[in-house]
């Protein structure tokens, strides 16, 4: 399928539907719950194609906080400020079979660093590697990428998440990270953290997440305007840990299962970049024990299968 057609809907209805009761098995994190007040067996889709047609189907659920998929524009910002060979001074390039939150992989391996830029010790490295004389220009740049890509210059970060998030186990890695010289000596935790908390609590819609998508599909390029807001050597390397560790330790079974380049967020979000095809947007905040959306992991395999759009069967 490498267009989006009117019989769309009704078939994501469907699948919706269907579900919807298995979603309901999961857990929502309280401070999501509270902040958010996203609704149990709540699921949407939206879908884009790359010449801007558009289909969403679900519960309109409004906005929601997009979490660890902002560890995808973060990455793309630090590429571009640092290049390659920089970044990954600080950050490796291999999934983990550990939560994202872990530090036992660090403690363990023989140099200690992140060992990806998606797991929450990475991200906050790549954050670090951020170019801004301060947290509101280092934090206005991802925004800013974060805005164009959505195309919508309102999009914003909700202060009240970023309040109610736990904020120890962040504090422990950043200072892990700076042990290890895979942040500055220089950095204080004032300097990156408050960086990294904001991106995580930015809010979108479903149709805006399908468009961040939608231009990593096609390449970096604005499918609407033409302009190339990510380099494609950029997006080869967002997409390349969308497929490794871009769905926290259940990467492997979902490439698998689903072989659609995807991030996950805590808040139920999935975010898919079909290359060449489409973006995809889903939102489901029953989450399961890997905290993965359950109903968007469903729904992205269902259509996979029906469409064939697994990278692996191509």
């Amino acid at each position: 399928m490498n267009q989006i057609k009117e019989d769309i809907k009704d078939y994501l209805e469907k699948i919706i539907k269907e579900e919807k009761q298995a979603a309901r098995d999961g857990k929502i994190p309280e401070y999501i719950e509270k902040v958010d007040n996203e609704d149990h067996g709540a699921v949407s889709m939206a879908m884009m194609g790359l010449d801007g047609r558009y289909v969403q189907a679900g519960d309109d659920e409004g906005t929601f906080s997009i979490q660890s998929i902002s560890k995808i524009i973060s990455l793309a910002v630090a590429l571009m400020d640092q290049g390659e060979e920089e970044v990954f001074k600080h950050v490796g390039k291999e999934p983990t079979g550990d939560p994202y939150h872990s530090l036992s992989k660090m403690e363990l391996q023989e140099d200690g660093g992140p060992l990806n830029p998606m797991v929450n010790a990475g991200a906050i490295a790549v954050v670090g590697q951020v170019k801004g004389s301060s947290v509101d220009e280092k934090f206005g740049r991802i925004l800013d990428l974060t805005r164009k890509l959505a195309g919508n210059d309102k999009i914003d970060y909700n202060p009240e998440i970023v309040k109610a998030e736990g904020h120890d186990l962040n504090r422990a890695l950043f200072y892990y990270n700076r042990y290890g010289g895979y942040i500055n000596e220089k950095h204080d935790l004032e300097d990156v953290l408050p960086v990294y908390w904001r991106m995580t609590s930015i809010e979108m819609n479903i149709k805006e997440l399908s468009r961040i998508a939608a231009v990593i599909a096609n390449y970096g390029v604005d499918i609407e305007t033409g302009e190339e807001l990510i380099p494609r050597d950029v997006v080869r390397v967002l997409k390349t840990f969308m497929v490794t560790c871009g769905m926290y330790d259940q990467s492997g079974a979902f490439a698998v299962d689903v072989g659609i380049p995807a991030k996950s967020g805590i808040s139920g979000g999935i975010m898919a970049a079909i290359p060449g095809r489409m973006g995809i947007g889903v939102l489901g905040p029953d989450l399961n024990e890997h905290r993965n959306s359950i109903a968007g992991i469903r729904l992205l395999r269902n259509i996979s299968e029906r469409w064939n759009l697994s990278l692996f069967n191509q």
